[in-house]
């Protein structure tokens, strides 16, 4: 078994996976802060769930403040994540929500 401190690290500014597109106009800077905070709030309940799956061993028990400090910690994390790159969600928003009526006439949409 490897040594914890033989694992290679990586800054969170290397780790950015997409780009989000380029917006033009106030409308595409406001599509762009609302797809963020979207991709954000996403990545918040990701890790609020994936924390719930361990199990507390109840040694130590911090209580309502680890609690409120946990969630803040994610918040602010899964924020972080999303205005640096995120997990390609807000990309992808963008461009779908971004696109004129007219650009969508030749599609064929089923109700």
């Amino acid at each position: 078994m490897s040594d914890l401190g033989s694992l290679p690290t990586a800054s969170l500014d290397s780790i950015i996976l997409t780009k989000v597109p380029a917006t033009s106009g106030k409308g595409g800077a406001q599509l762009k802060e609302a797809c963020l905070e979207l991709e954000s709030l996403f990545v918040y309940y990701l890790l609020k769930e994936m924390r719930a799956t361990i199990p507390k061993s109840g040694f130590i028990s911090g209580g309502k403040a680890e609690e409120i400090y946990t969630s803040m910690l994610d918040l602010q994390l899964a924020r972080e994540l999303s205005f640096r790159g995120g997990i390609g969600l807000s990309p992808l928003l963008i461009e779908q929500l971004g696109r004129k009526p007219e650009d969508m006439e030749g599609q064929n949409i089923k109700k």
